[in-house]
């Protein structure tokens, strides 16, 4: 996939974007998505170009073209929909280098702004036009690069080529050795190389502008500087990193891991067991983790040392005032937690057996000697620290809940109480995680809000909260004197807390057992199998094939399939076969 074809899935992404055309006077066009369908209105609404005509527009470039899928066919227009490149290609790219390539039956060329093709349609390959002005191209299986007139750089002749984006060199592929060649076609090195790799720089493709090349040649790694020069020897390291953007890469001897620089010097050692870039939100970060022994170092991005001698580590942000900084939280080797700037001073001690994260905050959730409070990033105590237990709302960060002294109750993000410490347990509700709260009190469960208000009486010794299979986060299951049933989230009632057990497969079926007879109602409670049954089993419906709704029965000792009108389908079923199969869901 080509880089412009990434872009172009990017932008598919877009429900909207803006563009602006400069004419005799500036105007805004907003691009608008429909079903299957994209259009286009102006600055006030109104509509340019209809949904329902169009199955993709790209937002209008530079000059005022817009990339259009018809039907099957790709073309381009002007905001008034004008035809510029007709709709007669299988597919077309963004304009590059002021070409794009177009494909049509199967082959692949170039056409200009006009819609004129000004390089022939014959290529195996969608391509498009670098910096250094080539594009690398395929016919009969084998690659070369050729200009923007069409004509051969380096001739078709290779099993195999590649090219940057910010580099002048390209490389291609000879009897199953690369070779180095400039953006004029002339041969830079011998056809030596069993591997010439390339480099993320900034989202964009270099071979050296991170420092220096890595090849590899006879199983051997080595490094080239940008005038192809052996910098790194070959077999001095036994591998090697790409250089990354602060131009050092990651070098192992012996068995053992060191960071070199662009002129191969050696910033850490080969000393270490390991040494990466750890992974924070989801991409790997610009630090290093080494590993020496028993424990690790935390290594910046230019490999100097920040912190020796811990157990873990972990990224997060906190907030003192109005600035936000990040901070590596560390573990050292007896357990104990604290916090270390980027530049590895100390901001929280080590000394706490459990620290959570700020998540930008202004305090984070502290364990110590067996207790809970709060502290900010100067390890000032912002909440006393002889609580049961802390817990903060992952959604917006907005409170705490605190227990004491066998109490539970709600401080907000400003440390005042928000709740009193009325409850045996607190916990926000699925369906408003700000404003309501399941809450115990006397050993009966019931609903309240960010005031105390009650929204649902203290009257179930049971509450769900939410069930990944159940009837959605609107409602409760309850249990009350023993007894099952189901609750909207404002304390109506769904099926009546009066049966001995409920099992919830889909809003149609609700299998629901009371003195000792089993039935099916479905959720605006209305019975669909009467209760008539010792047991009723039933194949979940995340599990099931069968096209009718078929359920397991026992009655009078013996077990039938009966549909969902009652009706047996099947008789005399073998009892421990039955009740092994459905064993696994009901037990």
């Amino acid at each position: 996939m080509t880089q412009e074809r990434i872009i172009l899935g990017f932008l598919l992404l877009l429900i909207t974007s803006c563009s602006k055309i400069e004419n005799n006077s500036t105007k805004l066009y907003e691009r608008i998505m429909g079903q299957n369908s994209w259009g286009y209105n102006d600055g006030k609404g109104n509509v340019v170009i209809p949904l329902g005509k169009y199955k993709f527009l790209n937002p209008i470039d530079e000059k005022g073209m817009i990339y259009a899928n018809k039907g099957t066919k790709y073309g381009y227009i002007d905001i008034h929909e004008n035809i510029l490149v007709p709709f007669e290609y299988d597919d077309l790219t963004v304009f590059s280098q002021e070409l794009s390539c177009a494909k049509k039956n199967g082959k692949f060329g170039f056409i200009n702004r006009k819609g004129k093709i000004v390089i022939p349609i014959q290529f195996e390959n969608e391509t498009f036009f670098r910096k250094n002005g080539l594009a690398l191209v395929k016919k009969n299986d084998l690659y070369g690069f050729i200009d923007k007139k069409g004509k051969e750089i380096i001739p078709l002749l290779y099993q195999n080529a590649n090219q940057v984006i910010l580099d002048s060199l390209v490389t291609v592929k000879k009897q199953g050795k690369w070779a180095f060649f400039d953006s004029f076609g002339k041969q830079k090195t011998d056809f030596i190389y069993d591997e010439i790799a390339a480099t993320s720089f900034n989202y964009k493709d270099t071979f050296w502008k991170n420092g220096l090349i890595l090849v590899r040649k006879n199983r051997q790694i080595g490094y080239l500087d940008k005038n192809l020069k052996e910098v790194v020897a070959f077999g001095k390291y036994e591998t090697g990193d790409r250089f990354n953007s602060n131009r050092i890469a990651i070098v192992s001897k012996n068995q053992k891991y060191g960071i070199i620089d662009e002129f191969g010097k050696e910033v850490v050692k080969t000393e270490y067991d390991t040494i990466e870039h750890p992974e924070e939100s989801y991409r790997e970060s610009e630090i290093f983790l080494a590993k020496k022994g028993n424990y690790l170092i935390l290594l910046d991005k230019n490999g100097k040392k920040i912190y020796d001698k811990i157990k873990d580590f972990s990224f997060d942000h906190a907030s003192l005032g109005n600035k936000t900084q990040k901070i590596y939280h560390i573990q050292d080797l007896n357990g104990k937690y604290g916090a270390i700037n980027t530049k590895g001073e100390l901001v929280i001690p080590v000394m706490y057996d459990e620290f959570r994260d700020f998540r930008s905050n202004n305090n984070a959730i502290v364990k110590h000697k067996g207790k809970f409070g709060l502290v900010d990033l100067n390890n000032k105590i912002t909440y006393p620290i002889d609580n049961e237990e802390i817990e903060q709302n992952s959604r917006d960060l907005a409170f705490y809940i605190i227990k004491k002294n066998g109490k539970v109750g709600i401080i907000n993000k400003e440390l005042k109480t928000m709740i009193n410490f009325d409850y045996q347990d607190l916990q926000p509700c699925f369906y408003d995680q700000i404003n309501k709260f399941i809450a115990k009190q006397n050993g009966l469960y019931g609903v309240i809000d960010r005031l105390g208000g009650i929204i649902i009486p203290f009257q179930y010794t049971e509450m769900s909260n939410w069930v990944e299979y159940g009837p959605g986060s609107n409602f409760h299951f309850v249990t009350k004197d023993k007894k099952q049933g189901l609750i909207t989230k404002e304390g109506k009632t769904v099926i009546p807390v009066i049966y001995d057990s409920l099992f919830y497969d889909s809003d149609k079926i609700i299998i629901l057992s009371k003195n000792g007879k089993y039935g099916v109602v479905t959720i605006q409670n209305k019975q669909i199998i009467p209760f008539a049954y010792e047991k009723i089993y039933l194949e979940p419906s995340l599990f099931s094939k069968k096209k009718e709704t078929e359920f397991y029965v026992l009655k009078n000792g013996k077990y039938s399939i009966i549909n969902d009108k009652n009706e047996v389908i099947k008789s005399d079923l073998p009892k421990n076969e039955v009740e092994n199969k459905f064993s696994y869901y009901y037990n």
